[in-house]
């Protein structure tokens, strides 16, 4: 990416999102763009049509999406499938119209079968079952990767997709009901040194 790019950071305020941040500042770039979800409420499409209009960002790095553990995926299972689906469809579709130079997805390894050989391939992807405890979210990141993969068969839209592994770190959510495995991990053996 050029150094003078316009790099729209969604989800910034998130563990990986703050990690782009970071890094993109650790290199120099100056015209780094975010929202928080108070500014922009990426589910609505009007309202992410309007961002994209008036800040016309050259790279989109997309690592806004509804996440939690498995406490929270039990309880909101439709905010998670259709949340997530809103969001990647408005920002994907949206950065395609506006001629986004390239686009980059944050998928999830969540989207592996349950029962998938290790180590994991990515021809592994719908070949089996999914975790039913994360079933909600992994359906809608396989969406938003097959909707890269579409647009860019169809557009010719540089819309690329990761699939990052368990993730723990600066500004993680180490909350025992909404936290993912490792961050619960963590604060659990924080806590017993604390309490030593």
């Amino acid at each position: 990416m050029e150094q003078d790019a316009k790099i729209y950071v969604a989800g910034h305020r998130g563990l990986v999102g703050q990690a782009l941040v970071r890094q993109l500042n650790a290199q120099h770039h100056t015209n780094i763009v975010t929202r928080t979800s108070a500014e922009l409420d990426l589910t609505e499409q009007a309202a992410v049509r309007e961002f994209f209009a008036a800040e016309q960002p050259d790279y989109v790095l997309n690592a806004a999406a509804i996440v939690g553990g498995i406490f929270a995926n039990e309880l909101y299972p439709a905010d998670f499938i259709a949340g997530n689906l809103q969001v990647q469809t408005n920002l994907i579709d949206t950065a395609y119209r506006f001629g986004v130079k390239k686009m980059l997805f944050l998928g999830s390894t969540c989207i592996m079968p349950r029962d998938a050989p290790q180590p994991m391939k990515e021809d592994y992807i719908l070949t089996g079952p999914l975790e039913e405890t994360n079933q909600w979210y992994a359906v809608a990141k396989i969406a938003g990767i097959k909707m890269c993969q579409a647009y860019r068969r169809q557009y010719g839209f540089d819309a690329i997709s990761v699939q990052p592994t368990n993730l723990f770190g600066i500004g993680d959510n180490f909350d025992y009901e909404t936290s993912h495995m490792a961050p619960a991990m963590i604060r659990r053996m924080h806590e017993a040194k604390l309490a030593d």
